[in-house]
């Protein structure tokens, strides 16, 4: 049964948070992957744009075009760094910040609506587990392990290494 399949609970589970958070952000008038360099900078501001990569999982091409509509609708600023005038840091203008709270009132019902019904102790159970699985994920770089493979099935399967 699906219902006992990590990857689909996981996959369920943010499926349908993404679809109700993507409602509430389109409302406020952000688009996707916008609340997340705002409460990214919100939590510090002035990060440089490879920082808000890392930290927001985005790679650097999506970024820049999230940035510079962000920039646009003065969301945000960029400065050019002192130190090295190649990169420059990102700051919340103050309308930015306006979104930051409105963003942290969306993400927080979001959370509260997913967790409804569960003690303080099963959300912080829960919390914790989730933070294992993807520190599993990110150390294990999502690959395949070929034991478990030939284990399965008796031979080497896995397509990905022919």
């Amino acid at each position: 049964m699906l219902d006992n399949e990590l990857h689909f609970l996981l996959l369920r589970t943010f499926n349908h948070s993404n679809r109700r958070i993507d409602e509430a952000i389109r409302r406020i008038g952000l688009l996707p992957g916008q609340p997340k360099i705002i409460e990214c900078l919100a939590e510090q501001d002035g990060r440089t744009a490879k920082e808000i990569c890392a930290e927001c999982i985005l790679d650097k091409s999506t970024m820049t075009g999230l940035l510079n509509r962000m920039e646009l609708r003065g969301l945000v600023r960029r400065e050019i760094r002192e130190t090295d005038k190649r990169s420059y840091r990102v700051f919340l203008t103050e309308s930015g910040h306006d979104y930051a709270s409105r963003i942290a009132a969306i993400m927080q019902q979001a959370d509260e609506t997913a967790m409804q019904g569960m003690s303080e102790t099963e959300r912080e159970t829960l919390r914790e587990g989730l933070r294992h699985v993807i520190a599993n994920i990110e150390q294990g770089g999502g690959g395949i392990n070929h034991a478990i493979l030939r284990q399965a099935f008796g031979f080497h399967a896995c397509g990905a290494c022919y």
